[in-house]
């Protein structure tokens, strides 16, 4: 008599929905968390400050041409109205003496053609290298306005792949486009809400739970029960577990199995696991949110803020090294308008007088490790606000928010990210470990690193499991 026939490690949402899907069947589940809430990377904090709510994890449905999680939000669960589109009016800010591109620098079409050239290179390479391969081609029919700007436009692949572009793939810098996205204006909580509720389920899940190791042992009939041990000896016994970890404590069963969140398997991983790990990696990506008493900047939709364009780094004579993968012991810190990031202005999409900032591993790996992370992010994108507003005497925000997913041990990190040469997903994940099985935003092609896909990977391994159970 084992637990539970499914075990999964994990209350996120792919986790969630593997447990939904199951309970449907009939399939008894149990969910083990190691935080003391469910939602993994989808965590809406609530200000008792300001009244409001902020998702410090997940905030849009991206590709929303095919996004199931989108799809249901407004349909059925909720209305078209709680999504906002947020792209008709963006606006793009340099530190420059007009806050913009020069004037008749029209870098867009120069872009399009960059992300194309890259697509078809024979060789993975950095972002950075693969613009100077375009520029050593097509420089010769570029002012050089066009080719710094251009390539500080390119160059805002490093939001997406989270780390400098020295140091990520260019294959995978710019996926196919698959949908426009739209921000969740009522909050990523909500979705959980309507996938597992948590007031009809909560004695099938067991917080502050974090698993030591999963233990293969031989049950009846050559049927394998598997015994999990969590850190404080607790002992729980399953046909299938199913583990919904970021791959940053994945990869920690093989470099580092004593931390705290690494699971230890007996027997180990299958080479053909754990072969791939040196070929995937994980970064941070976090957020500041900054609300204000009222509003003083201009009314688009969201802001993409630029590097400052250095010729420097795309010398058409050079082949630059490739940096290690989200390594900055050898960097400077970074300050304003040194990396991209994204600015979601609160005004438009949720009419709160708030700005909420995107930002990548190297400016977020130094906020998370100040002493103190909320004055120090707000003083490193001050003076963007300041840009973006034209104002050079901002007022003080009453709130304040930055993340931590970097430093937290069950995260490690924001999202599955790609240096030159590694794979987009370990197969070997999809195909499990026997009746160990594997979901999460990194195990996945579909949603690949989104919030749907990790709930796609959930409804994957459900149905498998029931069809090995006969429920299907």
């Amino acid at each position: 008599m084992t637990d539970a026939d499914v075990i999964i490690i994990g209350a996120g949402i792919a986790g969630l929905k593997a447990a939904a899907d199951l309970k449907e069947k009939g399939v008894s589940t149990l969910i083990l968390e190691a935080r003391s809430r469910i939602g993994g990377r989808i965590f809406t904090e609530y200000s008792e400050i300001t009244n409001n709510h902020y998702d410090l994890g997940a905030s849009w449905f991206h590709s929303t041409m095919e996004n199931p999680v989108f799809d249901k939000f407004v349909n059925e669960w909720y209305k078209p109205i709680n999504a906002k589109y947020d792209d008709s009016n963006i606006g793009i800010i340099l530190n420059t003496e007009t806050g913009s591109f020069p004037k008749d620098c029209n870098v867009g079409p120069i872009v399009d053609e960059m992300k194309y050239f890259v697509s078809k290179l024979d060789k993975d390479d950095t972002v950075q290298n693969s613009v100077v391969k375009y520029l050593k081609i097509k420089g010769n029919l570029l002012t050089s306005d066009e080719k710094k700007y251009a390539s500080a436009l390119f160059k805002f692949a490093e939001l997406m792949g989270g780390c400098r572009w020295d140091m990520i793939s260019s294959k995978f810098a710019y996926g196919p486009f698959t949908g426009r996205d739209a921000f969740n204006t009522i909050g990523y909580d909500k979705v959980l809400d309507k996938i597992y509720p948590l007031n009809e389920n909560e004695k099938n899940i067991k917080l502050n739970t974090v698993v030591k190791s999963i233990e293969k042992l031989s049950g009846k009939s050559d049927k394998t029960i598997l015994k999990i041990t969590t850190k404080n000896g607790e002992e729980f016994t399953s046909k299938f577990v199913i583990v919904t970890i970021p791959l940053s404590l994945l990869k920690l069963s093989v470099e580092n199995p004593n931390a705290e969140g690494a699971i230890i398997f007996k027997p180990e991983l299958p080479e053909a696991i754990t072969k791939k790990f040196s070929k995937t990696h994980f970064t941070t990506l976090g957020k500041v949110i900054v609300e204000f008493d009222e509003v003083f900047w201009p009314s688009n939709d969201k802001f993409l803020i630029l590097s400052t364009p250095d010729d420097s780094e795309i010398d058409e004579t050079k082949e630059y090294s490739i940096t290690k993968f989200d390594d900055y012991s050898n960097s400077e810190d970074v300050k304003a308008f040194e990396f991209p990031c994204l600015v979601s202005n609160f005004n438009v999409v949720r009419g709160i007088p708030a700005l909420m900032f995107l930002l990548p591993s190297q400016a977020m790996k130094q906020i998370e490790s100040s002493s103190n992370p909320k004055e120090y992010g707000f003083q490193l994108i001050k003076p963007i606000i300041e840009k973006i507003s034209e104002n050079s005497n901002i007022p003080k925000p009453k709130l304040v928010l930055t993340t931590n997913w970097g430093n937290d041990p069950y995260s490690r990190g924001a999202i599955t990210a790609n240096a030159p040469g590694d794979v987009l997903v370990n197969d070997a994940l999809i195909d499990g470990f026997g009746d160990i099985r594997f979901a999460g935003e990194g195990t996945i092609y579909q949603g690949h690193c989104c919030a749907h896909g990790a709930y796609l990977s959930g409804e994957r391994e459900a149905k498998i499991i029931l069809e090995k159970l006969g429920e299907l």
